[in-house]
This record gives structure tokens, sequence and C-alpha cells, in this order.
């Protein structure tokens, strides 16, 4: 039956092409597609389509016996119809994002580990990993079939051991100022400390990025992004354009003589939210149309006031051509779907300015004589979103030729065609905010 079916999609994938040939242009390339992406292949160099079968699971089962600072040993079994296998050595946090998704983690593999063995290992030793000390690992391993194609993955943990603590590092963390949007911590290491580096980030992104850019372990994070203090030495630290009633954290990862980790702090801050239970609603008002400094360029710029009223706990906005104009679309055209995305939540934790809190006033890039829409919208206290304001305006024939404020920064283009000045905060820290460390293994896999 499962023959006689691809049989039927082989016919079907033909008959799709023999239709495509009389509607329009010969396809001359075919595709397969997977989660990964697409392979291509240049369909005069293809011979013929051919479906094949391979009963049974195709793995490489792993086991991890021992593991030291240099050798790992395993053991790894061939299932009846894995012909060979590859495998790979990652940090447990990386094998966590991309192990559900096979095509990935197969992706992954191969262009970072080019041996494929082709024997079974009772006490097999992987050298050529680059392990830290009480660190999360993973053995990742794919089996390859007889057509050399990638099938099953197996996955065996394990955790490096923990080298000895000198003495006992330390650092006491207090809370010395919190508000709306600054908060402030004090750090005090004792002797034992020899360096210590602190990050700050909205609850979870940390934990997030620690996997993205395949740190081995959240040390690591915390000392590459954070802010190092080495030798130690007490400090108050200060971060300022935090966001109103939101959940923060607060990462302490100190050392001792000798490098090594101890236990990672975490301190957890909640700033004082604004607004209240009421129906939140933020105003618009038109300012000056003049030409303004958008890199070099004296264009027309059309400034624009939002201002949140007191129940407003968060606001967005947004300027649109009220109708279509070239590849841009129009307000009026979409005002259902456009409503609806102005009014949502942070794809991601920690995104940066996503929601704005106070009063703004900012400039766009619009055209002359042209029909726009200015919308915003805000949510209260209780994450609940009040109505959308609507703004409706056409821009003066021409702009007036003194500049009300000259900025020297380019612009940015909004999914809306529309050019909006960026957002630029007051002064914020350039560390220990939320670089990425890569390695390159070359493992070698060798025993019996």
């Amino acid at each position: 039956m499962k023959n006689i079916f691809r049989s039927l999609t082989l016919l079907a994938v033909c008959a799709v092409c023999a239709f495509s040939a009389s509607a329009q242009t010969n396809p001359n390339r075919l595709l397969v597609n997977t989660e990964a992406g697409a392979k291509g292949f240049l369909v005069e160099r293809i011979q013929d389509i051919t479906f094949a079968r391979v009963d049974g699971e195709v793995k490489a089962n792993v086991e991890v016996t021992s593991v030291d600072a240099e050798l790992i040993t395993v053991s790894i079994l061939r299932t009846e119809a894995c012909q060979g296998f590859r495998l790979s050595v990652m940090p447990a946090t990386v094998a966590d994002t991309y192990y559900p998704h096979p095509d990935y983690m197969v992706q992954k593999i191969e262009a970072e580990e080019p041996n494929v063995y082709y024997q079974d290992f009772a006490e097999g030793q992987i050298s050529g990993a680059v392990l830290e000390d009480n660190t999360k690992y993973s053995v990742v391993t794919v089996g390859y079939d007889k057509y050399g194609i990638a099938c099953g993955l197996c996955r065996a943990d394990f955790t490096t051991p923990r080298a000895d603590i000198v003495g006992n590092p330390k650092v006491t963390t207090t809370v010395k100022e919190l508000d709306k949007y600054t908060y402030t911590l004090h750090c005090e290491p004792n002797a034992d400390v020899a360096g210590y580096a602190i990050v700050t980030a909205e609850k979870g992104t940390c934990q997030q990025q620690c996997a993205m850019f395949g740190f081995a372990n959240f040390g690591d994070l915390v000392r590459t992004w954070g802010i190092v203090s080495e030798p130690a030495e007490a400090q108050d630290f200060t971060f300022d354009n935090r966001n109103p009633g939101t959940d923060y954290e607060f990462f302490v990862q100190a050392w001792d003589a000798q490098g090594t980790y101890v236990d990672c702090d975490t301190i957890s801050l909640h700033t004082p939210g604004i607004g209240d239970s009421g129906e939140a609603s933020v105003s618009i008002t038109l300012g000056d149309y003049c030409l303004n400094d958008w890199g070099g360029q004296m264009l027309p710029s059309q400034f624009i006031t939002f201002t949140p009223d007191e129940h407003t706990a968060a606001y967005r906005y947004a300027v649109y051509f009220a109708k279509a104009n070239g590849e841009n679309i129009g307000y009026d055209d979409y005002k259902d779907e456009i409503q609806q995305e102005l009014c949502t939540e942070a794809p991601v934790p920690g995104m940066a300015y996503w929601f704005f809190y106070e009063p703004l006033t900012t400039d766009f890039q619009l055209n002359p004589n042209t029909e726009y829409v200015a919308i915003a919208a805000g949510k209260n206290a209780e994450d609940v979103w009040g109505k959308v304001t609507e703004l409706r305006f056409t821009t003066p024939a021409a702009p007036s030729a003194a500049p009300v404020l000259v900025k020297k920064s380019a612009g940015i283009t909004s999914g809306s065609g529309i050019i909006q000045r960026p957002y630029v905060p007051a002064v914020r820290s350039g560390k220990g905010e939320l670089s990425s460390r890569m390695q390159t293994k070359g493992l070698v896999l060798s025993g019996k």
C-alpha cells in the first residue's frame, strides 16, 4: 500500500510539472523542502527519481560511561539498519534547543563534524572536546542508512565534575535604589573572590540567550556579557532606562583564585508600575512639518506627540499611509489587522522599545500633500488594552524651511513603509546588558 501511495505521489508530481509546463515556463529546478530549508537540484541533471524502503530504526545508540578532563568514554551501538554515524558534543542547553528539530540538529552536526564512523564502539573515547567543569553536556549521534541518508538521532547527557573551590568566595548583593526606571545594586565581595561579573535583563531573557548563543554554562554568559570586576572590589551598579512594572533579574557570577565558578546568585526585582485599572488612552497631537536632517539630507519631517493618560501603564504607536502607496499598505484597507498588531505583547522578553511609558515627541519622514493616519493604544496596569486612538491628517504642500530640531540619525523604516526617527533613550550602560563564543571541536572517536 505504501509503495502504491508513493507511486501515486510521484505521478502527481509529474502531473503538476506537466501542467506547469503547459501553463508557464518549464520548471528547471526540483526542490525538496524540509524543516531546515530546501535542497535543490537541476532538473537537467536528474536521471530518474526512485523511491526506496529501509526497514527498522536507523540509529547509533549512545551511552556515556565515564568522563575526565580530556576524554569522554562512550558505548555506541548501531541498529541493524544503521550503516554509519556522526557524533557531536555540545552544551546541553544547545542540545535542548536543537534536538526537538531533527533536520536542524542534523544540519548542525554535519556542518561541524566531518567524520563518519562505520563500526560499533564498546569503549570508545572521544577526544578534542573542550569541556568546562560543573557543566551539563550532551553527546548526540545521527545514524545513516545504506543510502547515506541521515536518519535517527540519539542523545546521552553527562555533567563534568566540579573543580575544588579555593576558599569560600561570596559576593553579598543589596538593592540600594529602586524606582520606575532605575535600580542600583551594591556588590560586596569577600577576600576569597578573585573576580566577579554582573548582568541584568528582563526575567527569562538571559536563560533564552544562553542556549541561543551556545554558551556552555550560565557563568560564561554572565562573564562574557556582564560588567567584570577583576580584581574584585566593592561597587555600586546603576541601570537606567528600565521599564516600569516589569520583572528583572540581576545575576552575579563570582570565581575563585583558580577561575572556578561558584554558584551564580540571582536577585529578582520588580520596578514600580504606573497607571491603574481604568481604561487606558493615548492622545495624539501634530507638531511642525519642516525640513530636518536625516542622515545628512534635509527632508520633510512631521513631528507628532503621543501622550498617555493617567490610566496607561504602557503604550505603542505607529503611522501609516491612509491609502496604499506603491508597495506600502494603506491603513484604510487593513485597519482591523493593523490595530490588532498594535495591541500586542512583545514576542520575546526584553525586546527593546516595544513599549513606551512617558509622553514622547518624535518625527517621521512624510511626503508633502499626502494623507496619513497616526495611531496609538495603551494598556492599563491590569494589561487590558484601551481603544485605539486615530489621528487622520494631510501633510502641507511644502515643509517649512527652518528646522525645528536638527538630528543626525538617518531613521528606520517600519513595516508600514514610514521612516521614523529611531528612539534614543537617555544614557544607558554599555555593558551589563543583554557576544557569543564559538568553538571548533575537531572531535575524534577512537577505541574498540
